[in-house]
Formats: C-alpha cells, sequence, structure tokens
C-alpha cells in the first residue's frame, strides 16, 4: 500500500473515532479498538489517557516502526495493532506504553525520527503532554538533545508544556540550558518570553544555568526582564548565579552580573563563601583581578570555617593568586585562621610543595611568616611533618631561614613529631618525612619534659607498639638466617670448582681471577653481617627488652649490606664463568648494577639517616634521599 493511501486510511480511522466519541461509555466498549481510542484522543483532558494504558510492554511492530523512524511500517502498526483490552475497555497501540513509560512520542523523539512526531503531534496531540518514568516529556527529550525542529514541533502542538517539570524539577529551558544548547533554550524563550525563573531540586535557576554555561546574552535577558520571581527564586542563597559564572570562568557574564544587581554578590553558599573565595579556589586569575578592584572587601570575609579567599587560594596552591591578591592587599599576609594558620601555615599542612617553594623564593614580603606559630605552637615545618609531606618538608628545610629548632606547644621540634611516627609501623610517606627532616640535619628538642616522657614509655611497662617492633625483629631476623644459609653454602660451591691433581689439589680453579677475588670478598661480608644482624636481634629480644628499637636501628643498615655483598657476589661468579664471552659478561654486570641500584633504592628508606652539622655528610645524604622522593613520588 503507498504511503498517500496509508495516511488517508490513518486520517479516515481518526475521524471515525471523533463520530464514535459521542457514544456511551458502554457502546464504546463494543465498538473496535482504534476508533475507540481515537475518540479519546479529541478529549481535551490527556489524563483520561491513563485509563486506556493497561499494559507495559508495547507491540513489537509498532516499537520496531518507531525507533527505525519508518513511517508506512509506523502507520501500518497503528491500523493493525493486536487489541491490549482490560476490563472489557479496548487500547489503541497508538497509546501503550514501553516498561520505562515511553510512548511512540517519546520513541519517536529520542530517535529524531521529526515526520512521526509530526503525525503524532497532528492526529494525537495530547501525548505531547505525557511523562515517562523520569516525568519527561517528549519536549524535555528534545530540549536535551538540542533538536530545535522537534522543540518547535512539540511547542507548538499543545499549550502548557512549557511549564512541565520533570522528577529532577527541570523544565525544557533547564534542560537545554543544562546540556548547553543555546539555540533551543533562545527558541523556547521566545514562545514565552514572561517565562517563571523557577529553580529545580538541585536549587539552579535559569539564571544560574544560563551564567554557568557562559551565555552573556541569556543572563542579560534574564536579569533585565526579571519576570517570574526572579528576585526571589533566581538569587538562592544555596546556589548563588554569580557562583556559576566564577566556576565556569565567564568574565563577561561575571561583569553583567555586576552590572545588573550588585546585591548579588554579597550571597554566600551553604559553605559561607564569597565569589571572591569561588575565584580563589579554581584559579581564576582574570575574576581575581575584576572582583579586587570591584569588592575588595569580600577578600577580608571568612568562610563558615574562618578561612579567607587568600587561604582557600593556599589549600589549593594557586601562588600566583596569592602573589595576584597580595598586591592589591598586602595586609591580606596577616590573616588567620580560626587555629591561628597563617597562609604558609596552610600551604604547607595542605602538602603544595610547588607553592611553598614559590613563595620562599619569589616572595620574601612573606619572611615574617617563615617561623611563625599558630595556636599550638607549630610553624609550617612542624604541620608539614604532622600532615606527612616530604616534599614540603625538603622545601623548608632548604630554606636557611626556617628555624629547625622551634619548638611547639608541647616542646617538640619538628623532629621529634617525626621520630614519634617512627616507633610505629609507618609508611614510606611517613618515613620520607623523617628521612627529610634527618638529611637537613634538624635537632631534637633538649627539654627535659621531652625525654622524660620517652623514658616512661619504657619504665612504665610495655608500651603497645612494642609489638610492632617485635613483628619487625621476627622479619629481619628470618631474612638474615636465609642470606647466612645462601651465602654459607655459596663459599663452598665456588664457580669453576676445585682442582683434583697436585700440586694445587683442592685448591679453587679461578683463584688468579680478580673476579673470584670480588666474589670471595663479597660473599664473605655478606655471610658475616647477617649473621651479626642475626645475633642482635636475639640478643635483643633475650636481653633488655627496651632495647629492641636500637637494635632495630643497627639491624637494618647491616642487612642492607649483606644483601648488596650477595647480589654483588652473585655478579662476580656469573662473570667469572661467561668470562670467554665478553658481551656477556657486559651484559650481566650491566643488569647487576641496575638491579643492585634498585635493592638500594628500597632499602634506604628503612635504613636510619645520619643527622650532622657537617655539610659533607649532609650532603651525600641527600642525595639517596632525593632519589627516594622522585621515586615514590611524594
Amino acid at each position: 500500500m503507498r504511503q498517500d493511501d496509508l495516511m488517508m486510511n490513518f486520517e479516515r480511522l481518526r475521524k471515525q473515532g471523533r463520530g464514535e466519541g459521542r457514544k456511551t461509555g458502554k457502546q464504546r466498549q463494543k465498538q473496535p479498538k482504534k476508533q475507540a481510542i481515537l475518540a479519546i484522543s479529541e478529549h481535551k483532558d490527556a489524563n483520561l489517557l491513563e485509563n486506556y494504558v493497561t499494559a507495559s510492554s508495547m507491540d513489537p511492530d509498532l516499537y520496531r516502526a518507531t525507533i527505525q523512524g519508518d513511517i508506512l511500517e509506523f502507520i501500518k502498526a497503528v491500523e493493525q495493532g493486536p487489541d491490549h483490552g482490560h476490563a472489557g475497555v479496548p487500547a489503541a497501540s497508538c497509546i501503550q506504553v514501553t516498561p520505562q513509560k515511553n510512548t511512540v512520542l517519546h520513541l519517536a523523539t529520542i530517535f529524531g525520527h521529526d515526520e512521526i512526531v509530526k503525525l503524532i503531534c497532528k492526529d494525537l496531540p495530547f501525548l505531547v503532554m505525557e511523562r515517562n518514568c523520569r516525568g519527561d516529556t517528549a519536549l524535555h527529550i528534545a530540549a536535551r538533545a538540542g533538536n530545535s525542529l522537534l522543540v518547535n514541533l512539540l511547542i507548538d502542538s499543545t499549550e502548557g508544556v512549557l511549564g512541565v517539570k520533570n522528577e529532577t524539577g527541570n523544565t525544557a529551558l533547564h534542560e537545554a540550558l543544562q546540556h548547553r544548547h543555546e539555540e533551543v533554550a533562545w527558541n523556547i524563550i521566545n514562545e514565552d518570553r514572561n517565562m517563571s525563573c523557577s529553580v529545580n531540586k538541585e536549587g539552579k535557576s535559569l539564571l544560574y544555568l544560563a551564567a554557568e554555561a557562559g551565555y552573556a546574552n541569556l543572563v542579560r535577558f534574564i536579569m533585565e526582564n526579571p519576570a517570574g520571581n526572579y528576585s526571589i527564586e533566581g538569587k538562592l542563597e544555596n546556589k548563588p548565579s554569580v557562583k556559576a559564572a566564577i566556576l565556569g570562568k565567564n568574565i563577561d557574564v561575571l561583569k553583567i552580573m555586576w552590572e545588573r544587581d550588585q546585591s548579588s554578590f554579597n550571597l554566600r553558599c551553604e559553605e559561607g563563601r564569597n565569589p571572591l573565595h569561588y575565584a580563589a579556589s579554581i584559579g581564576f586569575v582574570e575574576g581575581i583581578n575584576y572582583l579586587l578592584d570591584k569588592y575588595c572587601i569580600a577578600a577580608y570575609q571568612g568562610d563558615k570555617d574562618g578561612l579567607s579567599p587568600i587561604h582557600i587560594a593556599a589549600i589549593k596552591g594557586h601562588f600566583h593568586i596569592i602573589q595576584e591578591m597580595l598586591q592589591h592587599c598586602p595586609d591580606l599576609m596577616e590573616l588567620l585562621t580560626c587555629k591561628g594558620q597563617n597562609i604558609l601555615h596552610v600551604t604547607a599542612k595542605s602538602g603544595r610543595a610547588e607553592a611553598v617553594s614559590y613563595m620562599l623564593k619569589k616572595m620574601p614580603e612573606l619572611e615574617k611568616l617563615i617561623n611563625e606559630k599558630d595556636e599550638d605552637g607549630n610553624t609550617p615545618l612542624h604541620l608539614a611533618t604532622i600532615f606527612e609531606h616530604p616534599k614540603v618538608v625538603r622545601a623548608l628545610t632548604s630554606d636557611k631561614r626556617v628555624n629547625l629548632k622551634v619548638e611547639n606547644n608541647g616542646r617538640l621540634t619538628a623532629l621529634d613529631i617525626a621520630d614519634e611516627y617512627m616507633d610505629t609501623m609507618v609508611s614510606f610517606r611517613k618515613r620520607l618525612t623523617w628521612m627529610a627532616l634527618r638529611v637537613a640535619g634538624a635537632p631534637r628538642s633538649p627539654s627535659p619534659k621531652f625525654l622524660k616522657s620517652k623514658v616512661q614509655n619504657f619504665t612504665q611497662g610495655e608500651p603497645p607498639k612494642l609489638e610492632n617492633h617485635k613483628e619487625k625483629v621476627n622479619i629481619i631476623l628470618l631474612v638474615a638466617t636465609l642470606v647466612a644459609s645462601v651465602t654459607y653454602a655459596a663459599g663452598f660451591t665456588i664457580p669453576g670448582g676445585y682442582n683434583n691433581s697436585a700440586p694445587d689439589q683442592g685448591m679453587a680453579t679461578m683463584l688468579p681471577k680478580g673476579k673470584f677475588h670480588a666474589f670471595l670478598i663479597c660473599d664473605t661480608i655478606a655471610m658475616y653481617s647477617s649473621i651479626i644482624v642475626a645475633i642482635t636481634l636475639i640478643w635483643a629480644q633475650f636481653g633488655d627488652i627496651s632495647s629492641l628499637p636500637v637494635a632495630l636501628k643497627f639491624a637494618l643498615p647491616v642487612l642492607g649490606l649483606a644483601l648488596a655483598m650477595m647480589s654483588m657476589a652473585f655478579m662476580a661468579g656469573v662473570c667469572i664463568v661467561v668470562s670467554k664471552l665478553s658481551w656477556l659478561a657486559d651484559i650481566v654486570m650491566l643488569m647487576s648494577f641496575i638491579f643492585l641500584a634498585t635493592l638500594l633504592t628500597f632499602l634506604i628508606p628503612l635504613c636510619p639517616f645520619p643527622s650532622s652539622s657537617f655539610l659533607i655528610v649532609r650532603r651525600l645524604s641527600y642525595y639517596p634521599f632525593h632519589l627516594m622522593m622522585e621515586l615514590y613520588g611524594y
């Protein structure tokens, strides 16, 4: 059948439905399915449709034709659809719904089939107001997709659809703005220029969404035409529209909002933050400069946690923002948080190593803040240590102006705090923080109070953290025993074997070789080092239990030496047996050095670093520490 014939049949059925619509309810139950439901399409009350939608599935032929956009098959399916009647009331295929309550109009809109949408809007306009399980009308879907043609078709077919909200409280205009479809937004606005500036369930108004998208002309239009309670709903404090403009880094929108309504810049969000807080948080330099010129007082306002905009910039590590703000208002450096912390405290506490380095090197005006104490007596170095930021500790200890001897209210230096961490099972981050202080020559507190507390920990019974030391001892003792066993066996199964004939019977065949000498020396050092570690730890366990921490500090580097020497012995032994192939010996040696360096890289954080006032010793300790920092990314 040709398309024209099908269209004529569809129109004929619609007209028949109009005529049958005058029959009584009992008579309507007896009439053919299509005619009865088409009669429903003439009713003004679209909710009547719900009485006839009795199934949660759609006829397969109708569904397939709709999503494929085949208008011929669509009309056939409408004419020949199966009867899904319920309680004697017939239902037409054209008003069936899917499991998600999508009608054929929803489906046609989702897949962008404008011909089917046009046909449905003409003959079944009540479907335009129908919602799916998410509360979306077809207009919501079209606006979300940015399909201007379908939006215009749907708007023109039914009045009142523009104000319909879905489950999230969005109108079609909300959806268009939220998904950045400016053309569609203007089309909707032009249909009703007095549309209410309502908010959705997220608290976002149309002005907020337009500002967030950066649509300057739309923002100007909404603010110049405040119909629909802009003055009330458009300026809700939980979602200030100024915040949206700043977070989107839209300086033009920000300028328009300042020109039209300066009072909106006084609104705070739920965290008590003003527009300058938002700009500082995202590093919006242009916005910072504009706001400081227009609204400088905001720079001195704190949020609910007592943080001013410059503190927020410090937390985020935006040192360029800090510099800009200090150029406008130099006295901002004196602002303190509710805990008495300055901007350098906050930056160090947040672990912003790059920002700390920049502030120390490029901002000499901050010198007075370097050793300043907060209400607990902590300097920025104390806070960097407490919050385990080794890179920040390294940046601070590298500056000669930082006083490493400063004690907090608990009479603890930064190294004392780090030492407290080292008495427990610690992460590499904590260990690297401790190492950064050690290689910088940071001192411990000379305070008798502190030393007394350390002694009391051992005299008043076994502290809970001693269990951690016992676990460490058992692990190290096991490794040391294995190393001793392996190196002992290697000493009697030497590479090359032994001579079986006089006069050198029983002597090593490779004795004259230099690499054999290296093998024996390294193997011997490895074996005796591991034996010394084992004896030290056994003595500590059976002797004074309080000596375990000291024994561990001694055992770890000695065990590291044993493992390194065992690796060197292996390298020398293999090089001897393949010495006739020089290229193979060179490859083995190169690989061994690479793996030896890797081994040391993992062992160094486990060993105590020397703390010395001698610059040479500190420099020698610095380089392996720097390698650790780069490797672990802390």
